[in-house]
């Protein structure tokens, strides 16, 4: 019995060691959430609006003999961005976007398909399956920058621009403010749009100059708000991962604090009880 309260004793120092760690990951990845939640939910208005001018815009001087919104038949393959992280401990985010994007990969076909991926997990994986990487971003931990941004969009629109995909589409996970997340994958390339009734607007430079303009900066601003909304997810699923190791680990100390002050109790109980022996055995005698 001793020894069950040492080990009992060791095992709750062990957990609380552990405990420490998860809830030191835990307010981590809070301070990082709020950091790039408050830059996501800033982005997301300036894209609307700018989606709505965009296109607008477009349909108002339709049809576009522009290379971004040329429609092609599947002659060549399909590009696919996976946007996962470079570390794990964050729940079910890396697995559910990875699923996703491999159910997508089996309807389009391997040999059908390029891969771009973001963050090790993705690369790990579908390099592990075999698939055909044309492209990886690791190394990124969870930060956003500017930079970034840019050389995605750009990677992404010279793959359509060289005609090395017939479409592009980006897999990631959609982040909410309710702290839920969800897998989706968009269309990145064509750029589609639909007719509307005229607004007649006055352009300025040119039509030419206007569109590949405003389509780059649309581009841009639409593979930043995905990034954001990917590494927002990310926080916040390895905060609540992080916060639910910790109230396991409370839990779990609880429990054991109560199974060693048991086994403590009847250690002494049983010295006592083994004193009260000896002492009538030496009455007796």
């Amino acid at each position: 019995m001793i020894q069950s309260f040492r080990q009992l004793k060791d095992r709750i120092k062990s957990i609380e060691g552990t405990r420490k760690i998860t809830h030191a990951m835990e307010l981590v990845s809070g301070a990082k959430l709020n950091r790039t939640k408050s830059v996501f939910l800033a982005s997301k208005p300036y894209l609307v609006n700018m989606e709505r001018v965009f296109f607008n815009l477009i349909s108002d001087i339709a049809p576009v003999a522009h290379p971004l919104f040329e429609t092609r038949v599947q002659k060549h393959p399909v590009a696919l961005m996976v946007f996962s992280s470079d570390a794990g401990l964050c729940s079910t985010y890396n697995h559910a976007i990875i699923r996703f994007a491999e159910e997508f990969a089996e309807r389009t076909g391997r040999e059908n398909l390029k891969i771009i991926t973001v963050g090790k997990e993705a690369f790990s994986y579908f390099r592990k399956k075999g698939y055909r990487i044309e492209n990886s971003y690791v190394g990124i931990r969870g930060k956003f920058s500017e930079n970034l941004a840019a050389d995605i969009a750009k990677t992404l629109t010279d793959i359509f621009l060289k005609k090395e995909a017939a479409e592009v589409y980006v897999a990631y996970t959609s982040f909410s403010p309710r702290l839920r997340h969800a897998p989706t994958i968009e269309k990145f390339l064509p750029l589609a749009y639909e007719k509307k009734e005229r607004q007649y607007y006055i352009l300025e430079p040119g039509r030419d100059t206007l569109v590949d303009e405003l389509s780059a900066k649309y581009l841009l601003c639409k593979a930043r708000f995905i990034i954001l909304s990917s590494l927002t997810s990310e926080h916040s699923s390895r905060m609540l991962a992080m916060k639910l190791a910790t109230d396991n680990a409370d839990e779990l100390i609880e429990t054991l604090t109560l199974q060693k002050n048991k086994a403590r109790q009847f250690a002494i109980t049983k010295e006592v009880l083994e004193i009260a022996m000896s002492a009538e055995a030496l009455r007796s005698a």
